[in-house]
């Protein structure tokens, strides 16, 4: 019996040698850093927040407004904000946290004819410092008076443009974003498309599919935010349906806030009006994305921030509430 465990005590003890050399020769082969552990996934946070006047003398806010309002943000701890009706850079500053944002006004606020003296609502982002960022020229075709006819050039008027940044992640590809404040008035698919209000909009919503275009055919990744004064999330809106049919299927562009619950409870003082409170159930405000971005999106998390009743009975806050959009970067190891 001797005899025959031998031989195959030896070839136990061989195979137990060449195993652990082969594996001492592929883990010479491996770098280090493929042993490290995964860091957690970075989370890039969008707010897009309608501030009404936010500034401006229509809309005087008080000390304890603006503490508000910087304790909102605070709250949200965005690294950028998409921004609508902002009077100054100023104003702006006063409620965010001391140095940690760049401020991009819209470009249409160095265009005097186009603004007001006694108070202008531009868009805009104030983006952490954290983050690369790059500022091409805004989208001013969105600033017209009229919809022209056809064969008629657009006259500019005094409406908002979209403002428009690049910013780069740490991983990831470049984000293009735009800051957009459209035409009031044409809310809803009932609403008549004759209207003077929804030929402005329909307009604004050619110059927005034809940005969309420009980013799909070079195979960029967008964001669009802000408050587009239309319930886009309502079925069969013409509106969204115009922007998406930008892409080679339905699915290039989407909406991200389709089946965002909206609960956004206001207190409405206008001039030589009487105070009121409305409860708004349905969105106009959005984040409208590219396919790459919205697939991001589905692991993250899209909704919208409401006010506390009393806190609007209290404050001179808002007509709309914020949306925040936390969008998961990719990983730097996949890069």
């Amino acid at each position: 019996m001797v005899h025959l465990r031998q031989p195959m005590f030896l070839l136990m003890f061989l195979l137990i040698l060449f195993w652990n050399a082969s594996f001492s020769a592929l883990a010479s082969e491996v770098k280090p850093h493929e042993f490290h552990l995964v860091k957690p996934q970075q989370v890039l946070t969008i707010m897009s927040w309608n501030m009404e006047w936010f500034g401006a003398p229509q809309r005087p806010r008080t000390a304890a407004d603006t503490q508000y309002f910087s304790g909102i943000i605070r709250q949200i701890a965005p690294e950028i904000i998409a921004f609508q009706e902002i009077d100054n850079s100023s104003a702006l500053q006063q409620i965010l946290p001391d140095h940690q944002y760049r401020i991009f006004m819209s470009d249409r606020q160095g265009q005097l004819r186009e603004g007001f003296q006694d108070g202008n609502q531009y868009t805009g982002f104030a983006v952490k410092r954290t983050l690369r960022i790059t500022d091409p020229k805004d989208l001013a075709d969105l600033n017209i008076r009229h919809a022209p006819a056809s064969g008629e050039k657009p006259r500019r008027g005094r409406l908002r443009y979209g403002a428009y940044v690049i910013v780069y992640p740490e991983s990831g590809p470049p984000l293009h974003l735009l800051s957009v404040h459209l035409k009031s008035g044409c809310f809803s698919r009932a609403a008549s498309q004759r209207s003077a209000s929804c030929r402005v909009l329909g307009y604004q919503a050619e110059v927005l599919s034809g940005w969309i275009s420009q980013r799909l055919t070079r195979k960029e990744s967008f964001l669009i935010s802000g408050d587009f004064n239309h319930r886009m999330a309502e079925p069969g809106s013409w509106l969204f349906t115009s922007l998406a049919e930008q892409g080679g299927d339905k699915d290039s562009v989407r909406l991200l806030t389709k089946d965002v619950n909206a609960s956004c409870y206001v207190r409405l003082s206008r001039r030589g009006k009487k105070t009121e409170y409305r409860h708004y159930k349905k969105l106009i405000d959005h984040f409208v994305a590219s396919a790459d971005v919205a697939g991001a999106a589905q692991r993250g998390l899209v909704y919208q921030f409401s006010f506390p009743r009393e806190d609007v009975s209290r404050y001179n806050l808002s007509d709309h509430c914020p949306v925040v959009l936390r969008l998961p970067l990719p990983s730097a190891h996949m890069q």
